[in-house]
């Protein structure tokens, strides 16, 4: 019998948990998905001084090496290192304490007050629960095992107008 997909995150978060802290990086997450039709097992890490490309590179050969001795995953993927980026997912209460009083959306696996979907700060947490003060129902708690996805909703800037770029005024360089 093949293992679930849960089971097999929890089998990749056990192999790349320590290879992430001996690099300095938290494990922030996995994920496990279909993407166009193909699996993508991605793996989020996190540094308060940033995560470049070159330390994803170094992780994902690692990486690599370690799930092709262990082999969790019985079919093909694509393997992805990265930073969680601004809009990260969050997996645990613990990651939305960090971002007390911060928007998320929050999307739960069963209805709850009628809605799935809820937007706005996190105003408390708990072990095993997230409340949010969402834009249209106000205070909503929404326990863990019931969120199906959850990522900070920061805004972004929007793209603004180019400034021209100003001519120099000034003498031509005569060429000889």
């Amino acid at each position: 019998m093949q293992p679930s997909v849960q089971e097999i995150i929890q089998q990749v978060e056990t192999l790349a948990a320590p290879l992430a802290a001996d690099e300095g990086f938290e494990l922030w997450g996995v994920d496990l998905l279909t993407e166009n039709g193909r699996w993508v097992l991605r793996v989020l890490l996190e540094n308060p001084n940033g995560v470049t490309l070159d330390d994803c590179t170094r992780v994902h050969r690692q990486l690599s090496d370690v799930l092709d001795v262990h082999d969790p995953i019985p079919w093909r993927y694509t393997l992805e290192v990265s930073s969680p980026g601004l809009q990260r997912p969050l997996f645990r209460p613990s990651q939305c304490q960090r971002y007390m009083g911060q928007p998320i959306r929050l999307q739960t696996k069963t209805a709850q007050d009628g809605k799935r979907a809820f937007i706005g700060p996190i105003c408390a947490v708990e072990e095993n629960a997230i409340s949010v003060v969402d834009q249209e129902r106000g205070t909503v708690r929404v326990n863990w095992a019931n969120v199906a996805r959850a990522h900070v909703d920061l805004p972004l800037p929007l793209p603004g107008k180019i400034p021209e770029r100003k001519k120099r005024k000034g003498r031509r360089r005569q060429t000889r």
